[in-house]
């Protein structure tokens, strides 16, 4: 069954951006993922709590995928400077 990763970033600093956007879409098809849709300007249509800059939808071919992208040894630098950098959320759920 497919799944599908929701994330939020709100960005402290951006210098791992770069990087980040050249490299990791082809960590993220190697785990058998793919960007549904990524954006810097979401619309809030209900709710109060702080907008995320840029928001990402993600489908995996299954929650055990998507689980192996964030645990995979070649995303970890990437991982590790996101976090230093931003403050990330991130949802998965079956479709």
């Amino acid at each position: 069954m497919p799944a599908y990763m929701f994330v939020a970033v709100t960005y402290d600093d951006m210098v791992w951006t770069d990087a980040y956007r050249r490299d990791v879409p082809a960590i993220i098809a190697a785990h058998g993922g793919r960007y549904l849709a990524k954006s810097l300007n979401a619309e809030r249509l209900e709710g109060d709590g702080p907008m995320p800059d840029t928001i990402a939808v993600l489908e995996f071919p299954s929650i055990t995928a998507a689980k192996g992208l964030l645990a995979a040894p070649e995303y970890q630098p990437y991982a590790r400077a996101r976090q230093a950098g931003a403050d990330t959320t991130i949802y998965i759920m079956e479709g």
